[in-house]
């Protein structure tokens, strides 16, 4: 089920972003690197401040949270974490349909986001282009990520 976040969902969708990052990213960066990401286990004052100004959903399973994405108000993709066990199952393309739906509504012509490694193949198979590779320094560790765009959001949205 997807659904939009509210803010009880503060706690659960930290959680979900940690198990991500700590335990699904571990094919495309080394421990340093997602502890550096991901420094703390407990819930940090940005969080719940930055889904708040972002247009986020959440998907739900028996088991409960398993996914969140979330917009910013200008086209940005900024947030976009699937639990391991619930890759492949959907839950991705479930989020992703959620997130494209919102900005055909809002008339948003393209979409912009910075990608993990994780995430460049997942949005490549969906039309976005990448712009250029990036270094991003998190508590001093050097992190991979990609600059892309989705021209075309309308024309997306069966993706």
């Amino acid at each position: 089920m997807i659904r939009r976040w509210v803010s009880s969902d503060a706690e659960p969708s930290y959680a979900v972003y940690v198990d991500a990052v700590r335990n699904g990213a571990d094919e495309h960066y080394s421990m340093e690197q997602r502890k550096a990401w991901v420094p703390s286990e407990k819930i940090e004052d940005w969080w719940t401040r930055r889904l708040l100004e972002d247009a986020v959903w959440v998907a739900e399973d028996h088991h409960g949270l398993s996914g969140l994405i979330a917009l910013r108000p200008d086209g940005y993709l900024d947030l976009f974490f699937v639990l391991p066990r619930a890759r492949g199952d959907g839950t991705a393309a479930a989020l992703y349909s959620a997130l494209l739906a919102e900005a055909a509504q809002r008339g948003l012509a393209s979409l912009t986001c910075h990608a993990s490694d994780y995430l460049k193949p997942f949005l490549e198979k969906r039309g976005w282009v990448l712009l250029k590779e990036e270094q991003a320094t998190r508590s001093g560790v050097t992190l991979r990520r990609w600059e892309m765009v989705l021209d075309q959001v309308e024309s997306s949205h069966c993706s």
